[in-house]
């Protein structure tokens, strides 16, 4: 099978652009800047540019869409996709979505859970983009759309330098009850996996399919920063009160950002600056959704890395930076 990954520099793309060669798929690497010089079969693509996007598509029997970034990357990336595809002939579509689609909600969540566009930019995007996927599907092509939780593992700036970063400086630790949400999280490869299983499976023309990811032992966050920190030295742990995490979330964090956004204009290294926390990130220790996986591990009989397995694979990772 002939594979386009768009998105391919990004966490899960890179992750399965290897995964896919090792499989022995022919694959099409492609993202708008520059590739890894040992990245096999990449290609330069804006998702974007609806011409050379279909001119692609008609060379391959799927397209995975990994494609992150601003709001037009991913909604009207999803919009173009599913245009070119069409005009393609109607290459499979794996199109990698987000728990985030779910908002605010709380409680045990599955697939056919109302969305909550109104969460966020993100969400919001993700949303549309979903919507995208679903008039594909209407107009004859196969979707499958995976939704995974907070996805860990070796090359996760989100889910494990960031917050191993925050717990040396002391702006995380014991979260008290405002770190009592679950962590939903899933190691890239279960989810590289996932995408590989859904090319593989066989689909039918208008099928279109949804999938949560999440590894079912997933603690809650407190567990996973007490875990973290404890591996990384960042002890004791502090405890911090709800005000202080508001506090550093929407003062201290947005002029961090502003001024990481100004040195990048200017061209500086913007390293030496304190990592951010932003109120989204606050926000999500303290909601209660139980991301459940059940529908895709019983389809395909998919046992996922345990929560151990996947913090050791994160801090062999994180300890070699």
């Amino acid at each position: 099978m002939k594979v386009l990954v768009l998105g391919a520099t990004g966490h899960v793309g890179s992750r399965l652009v290897s995964y896919l060669h090792r499989k022995d798929y022919e694959v099409n690497a492609a993202s708008r800047g520059r590739l890894s010089a040992n990245t096999p079969g990449q290609i330069k693509l804006d998702s974007l540019d609806l011409e050379g996007l279909t001119h692609t598509l008609k060379q391959v029997d799927a397209v995975v869409n990994c494609v992150a970034g601003n709001k037009d990357s991913i909604a009207k990336g999803a919009e173009i996709l599913v245009q070119a595809a069409i005009a393609a002939g109607l290459p499979k579509i794996i199109h990698l979505s987000t728990m985030s689609v779910y908002g605010g909600h709380q409680g045990n969540i599955t697939e056919t859970h109302a969305f909550d566009p109104n969460y966020g930019w993100y969400a919001s995007a993700k949303c549309e983009a979903e919507s995208h996927m679903e008039k594909y599907a209407a107009a004859g092509g196969q979707v499958v759309t995976f939704r995974p939780g907070c996805v860990h593992g070796p090359g996760s700036h989100l889910w494990v330098s960031r917050p191993a970063n925050l717990l040396k400086s002391y702006r995380l630790g014991d979260l008290g009850d405002a770190g009592d949400g679950w962590s939903n999280l899933v190691h890239v490869d279960d989810v590289v996996k996932a995408i590989e299983l859904g090319l593989s499976a066989p689909a039918q023309a208008g099928e279109s399919v949804h999938y949560n990811l999440s590894s079912p032992d997933s603690p809650r966050w407190n567990q996973y920063l007490f875990d973290l920190a404890e591996a990384i030295g960042a002890t004791p742990i502090k405890r911090l009160s709800r005000q202080q995490l508001l506090l550093d979330s929407k003062v201290l964090s947005p002029a961090i950002k502003i001024a990481q956004i100004a040195c990048n204009k200017l061209k500086l290294n913007s390293k030496w600056l304190p990592e951010p926390l932003p109120p989204s990130l606050v926000r999500l220790f303290d909601q209660q959704i139980y991301l459940n996986s059940e529908k895709f591990s019983k389809k395909y009989d998919f046992a996922y890395q345990t929560y151990t397995q996947s913090l050791q694979d994160s801090l062999n990772w994180y300890q070699k930076l």
